[in-house]
Order: structure tokens, then C-alpha cells, then sequence
């Protein structure tokens, strides 16, 4: 273990700065030194800094109430992810959806695709998507990808990640940063969510599949193969069907929307969810049985202090209640208001690739 030198406490000042200009916006240089505990000095360095790297902004006065009489003058200071760009390239296991998103979250432009589009029809998809935009190329920081499964393993995925990394990259003229879906909102969750990153959130998604995601003081945990708490393959049935990871019984064969429509005989989440007919009802009220196990064992085990619901599957607040009381029924000490829906929700498609462009090449950009 390696001490710290300068060149780390300049880049761990500088990354707290601009985060905590996202949690509290226009701050003066003032307010940020103590907040951060810095001095005005080194704090006026950094933010000159900043300025120039095209960073942060001033955006004018503020008045210091906190001083006698008229108060004096302070300069407010501000992001610039107003002024970036990312192509969002997002896989599900339904469709892949390929976005030009400011870095600030909001979208631009989009196009959904079928999950069997071929590496090509993706990369050009994102190519005509990046240019209808009519945006300066100069603005785009990266290509972001989404992927399902690990970002480094190429067995359980809809593609061939090198492939599609190396040909988007070539086409668009710029870099590639990949990751887990879900770990890809999971970081969207901690960057425009208004969850404070508590010491130990879980991050539970539950759509076309089922899977989830744990961060830690702040960062999201991978551990050495990537798929560290992936509740959607924890095998929950002895003779269950084989699942893509090519396990037998995992959590994901038994309560995705697929196998959901499969038993019910409907043929969208949206109906299943809407339906008024009792057998309908039990098949998911087990299912939800079936998740509640799995959450409430892993989230035990992580000792989670706040858990993240996201998906289709929680658009039903009914959904949303019975797991809470279902988990609650499973372990009495299981605080029923340690588990929310995301305010992102709805945002599933794009959001992850914006805080992936955020983190790595804004908030974090020197940190290698």
C-alpha cells in the first residue's frame, strides 16, 4: 500500500470540489472551503483551475447574508455538464436504445433498436443518432455502453463487447467506457438521484430480468469477477430451467417478465400488472414471494442501510408494497422504509450512460 503524494491530494481536492458543486450547486468559493474543510487559498487555485479546464463556471453575485449591514458580494460558482455530451449506447434484454444525452442527464435525441441488432446496425444507428443532433463534435466527451452482464466477459451478453468498442470508437471518433447496466444506474442513482450515499446501498432492478448492484461509501462494488451481489443468479430452485449464465434455478429464470407472461399467458408486463383475475394475481404474488427471499437475504448479509428499486416491474406501486411486506414478513428487523423507488425510474434507457460519461471524464477525469 502506497502513501499519498501530492499529485493524489491535488486530484482528491479537486474531485471533491466538483462533487459537491453537484449536490450544492452555486456555491461560493467561500462556502466550498468550508464545507471541505480547505483553505480560501487552495480553494481559489482549484477553482481557477477548473475554469480553465472548462469545468466549472461562475454564474455572478450572491449576497453574504451571514454579514452585517448590506452583506458582502460573493461569486456563486456552478457545473458545466450543461456543456458536454455522450453518446449512450444502453442494452436490455428487450432492446437496445442509443442516445445523445448532456452530461447533466437530460436527453437529446434517441432510437430504439431490437436486442438482435447486429454490432453494425448499432454503431450506425449511433453514428446518425450523434449527427441529428446537429450538436459540435467538439462537445462530445465519449461513447458510453451498457451492457448486460460483465463489462469484460463476453459470454452472456447481446454482442461481442471488443467488437462493438473497437467499431464504435473507429466510426464516431472517440473513446469507449463500458459497464454494467445496472451498475450504470447504480452510479446515475448517486449522481442526479437524491439518494445520499449512504455507507452501504443495494441497488435492486427487476424488469425483462432481474440483477443488482451494491455501492459503498460512495463507490460501486465489482469485486474480482465483476459480478459481485448479482442477486439474478443466486439459484433459488433445485430443478429449475437453465439460465443464459448456464446454471440451473437462478433467480432470473424464475421472476423475469418473460417467464412471468410465459405463465400467465399475457403478453406485456403492463397487462400482467393491470390484471384483475386471481390466478394471474397468485402467479405474481409468488413471483414477488420468490424476489423478497433473495433481497432480504442479501441485503441482510450486506447490512444495506438503503435499498433502490428500479425497473418496469416496480411502475406498480402494488408490486412496490407487497415486496416491502413480504421482505418485512421474512425478517422482522427489516425497516420497511429502508427500501424506495428511484425518482429515475423513468430514465432507465439513457440516464446510466450519462453518469458513466459524468463520472469518468468530468467528475474523475484525471484520475489515471
Amino acid at each position: 500500500m502506497r502513501g499519498l503524494n501530492l499529485r493524489d491530494i491535488k486530484y482528491s481536492n479537486k474531485t471533491a470540489v466538483l462533487y459537491l458543486l453537484n449536490s450544492r450547486p452555486k456555491l461560493s468559493r467561500k462556502d466550498i472551503a468550508e464545507a471541505l474543510d480547505l483553505t480560501p487559498a487552495a480553494v481559489t487555485k482549484i477553482c481557477q483551475g477548473l475554469i480553465s479546464e472548462g469545468l466549472i463556471k461562475e454564474i455572478g453575485e450572491v449576497c453574504d447574508v451571514h454579514k452585517a449591514g448590506a452583506g458582502r458580494k460573493k461569486i456563486s460558482i456552478d457545473l458545466c455538464l450543461d456543456k458536454y455530451y455522450t453518446v449512450g449506447i444502453n442494452a436490455e434484454i428487450d432492446k437496445i436504445t442509443v442516445s445523445v444525452i448532456r452530461l447533466d442527464g437530460k436527453p437529446v435525441l434517441s432510437d430504439s433498436l431490437p436486442p438482435d441488432s447486429s454490432v453494425d446496425e448499432i454503431v450506425w444507428s449511433s453514428r446518425e443518432t450523434l449527427y441529428a443532433g446537429g450538436i459540435d463534435a467538439e462537445k462530445f466527451l465519449c461513447i458510453s455502453l451498457c451492457v448486460i452482464g460483465s463489462p469484460c466477459d463476453n459470454r452472456f451478453g447481446l454482442w461481442n463487447i471488443d467488437e462493438i468498442t473497437d467499431k464504435a470508437s473507429a466510426v464516431l471518433k472517440l473513446p469507449v467506457v463500458v459497464e454494467n447496466n445496472i451498475r450504470a444506474f447504480a452510479t446515475a442513482q448517486m449522481i442526479y438521484g437524491k439518494t445520499p450515499p449512504e455507507r452501504s446501498l443495494l441497488f435492486l432492478k427487476w424488469g425483462p430480468g432481474i440483477g443488482s448492484a451494491i455501492s459503498s461509501n460512495g463507490e460501486i462494488v465489482t469485486g474480482s469477477d465483476a459480478g459481485v451481489a448479482e442477486i439474478g443468479h443466486y439459484i433459488v430452485r433445485r430443478d429449475g430451467q437453465k439460465c443464459r449464465c448456464g446454471r440451473y434455478g437462478c433467480l432470473e429464470t424464475e421472476v423475469s417478465s418473460a417467464e412471468i407472461m410465459r405463465e400467465t399467458g399475457l403478453h406485456s408486463v403492463q397487462e400482467v400488472l393491470e390484471s384483475r383475475d386471481s390466478a394471474v394475481i397468485h402467479i405474481l404474488d409468488s413471483k414477488i414471494d420468490t424476489v423478497a427471499l433473495a433481497l432480504t437475504n442479501t441485503a441482510t448479509i450486506l447490512n444495506a442501510e438503503k435499498i433502490i428499486l428500479f425497473g418496469s416491474m416496480f411502475k406498480s406501486d402494488d408490486v412496490v408494497e407487497k415486496l416491502v411486506r413480504q421482505c418485512h414478513r421474512y425478517n422482522i428487523n427489516f425497516k420497511k422504509n429502508i427500501m424506495v423507488l428511484s425518482e429515475l425510474n423513468d430514465k432507465i434507457s439513457y440516464i446510466g450512460a450519462a453518469a458513466l460519461a459524468a463520472k469518468q471524464f468530468f467528475f474523475e477525469k484525471d484520475k489515471n
